[in-house]
């Protein structure tokens, strides 16, 4: 541990007098930041140095986001209002966007995954009693319970589920049922939802007959030249869609394929749906899920997009890598849509 000695200088008697304070600043060269952080306040430290998320040079310094939450919730220390605990996870986020970073979904306290729940056991339990797997209540810190959807989920997953989007069904509901079978069967060929709760959200509205048509693809074309002697292709994309019974077909290019049938989708679709202008595709993975049959190999593309307040992700999976990739592109810009308009009702 390194300790940094303040003085602080206070008038008594008519006589200046020096008082000295510990202090505490720790790197993460060997994953100690907050333990030793926390060593130090309960050996007498009263000020502690660390940045949010624990960003800083080499590993990084003290993670304030675990730091603060400790202290107060674990240890009893006062170090700030109840009201700023609950902003910690509003706060972390917003630093991960000023500094363009992705946030660590699995961060205690503040990521996504903190207060996350997959096998059925584990979501029966804690709808029972959150304390079966919950260390703290989630909005004390102002985070959230998720249950995630994926291979171990049963229909208790489903329903949870479903009812973190407004919609209450009980496990006798054949709608609720169906949800679950086809969330299996799109699993069977190389979907995967734990990472993608848009792709699911949609899923379980198309089901219940719920999904919102805001616009029908007829159909797109891409096209890419090969510079000669140039490490850049041009790309360029041209998409025939259906808007409120209006047909448009427009292009765009890109810097690839998929960032030009982008360009092309919003381009057509930004007339009718002003608020498309503030969606950004912020990541873009490929996983080849069957290696061993070359380039005719199915792949699994997710798509991450994010709007002002949100980040959202979808998936979808096909032989052909565009095809995949256009699925997974429109399924985000869908999605967005549909958190506007709920916002709005």
């Amino acid at each position: 541990m390194v300790q940094d000695v303040n003085c602080h200088l206070s008038m008594a008697n008519g006589q200046w007098s020096t008082t000295p304070q510990i202090g505490i600043h720790t790197h993460n060269d060997s994953e100690m930041a907050v333990a030793n952080a926390l060593a130090a306040v309960m050996a007498g430290a009263t000020m502690v140095q660390g940045t949010i998320n624990g960003y800083g040079e080499r590993c990084g310094n003290a993670n304030l986001c675990s730091l603060i939450p400790n202290l107060q919730l674990k240890l009893g220390y006062s170090c700030i209002a109840q009201h700023q605990l609950h902003q910690l996870t509003a706060a972390s986020r917003f630093v991960s966007e000023v500094v363009n970073l992705a946030p660590d979904e699995h961060a205690p306290f503040v990521g996504r995954s903190a207060f996350a729940h997959k096998g059925g056991i584990h979501v029966s339990a804690v709808e029972r009693n959150p304390l079966t797997y919950e260390h703290i209540q989630p909005e004390q810190v102002g985070n959230t319970r998720r249950i995630v959807i994926s291979e171990q989920s049963g229909i208790s997953n489903v329903l949870a589920k479903a009812r973190t989007f407004g919609i209450e069904l009980d496990k006798d509901h054949p709608q609720a049922r169906q949800i679950l079978q086809r969330m299996k069967e799109l699993e069977s060929v190389g979907y995967q939802f734990e990472a993608a709760e848009a792709s699911f959200a949609l899923l379980m509205y198309d089901v219940l007959g719920l999904r919102q048509q805001f616009f029908e693809i007829n159909g797109f074309q891409v096209h890419c030249d090969l510079i000669q002697g140039k490490e850049t292709t041009h790309s360029l994309a041209t998409i025939k869609v259906t808007v409120n019974g209006e047909n448009i077909l427009e292009a765009a290019e890109g810097t690839g394929p998929v960032a030009a049938l982008d360009a092309a989708l919003r381009k057509a679709l930004v007339n009718f749906y002003p608020q498309i202008a503030t969606f950004e595709l912020t990541d873009y993975k490929v996983r080849i899920l069957n290696g061993n049959t070359g380039t005719a190999a199915k792949t699994r593309v997710l798509v991450e997009s994010r709007n002002i307040q949100q980040r959202w992700t979808t998936v979808a999976v096909s032989k052909n890598i565009l095809a995949a990739s256009y699925q997974a592109v429109v399924e985000g810009l869908e999605y967005g849509l549909l958190l506007h308009f709920q916002a709005e009702n």
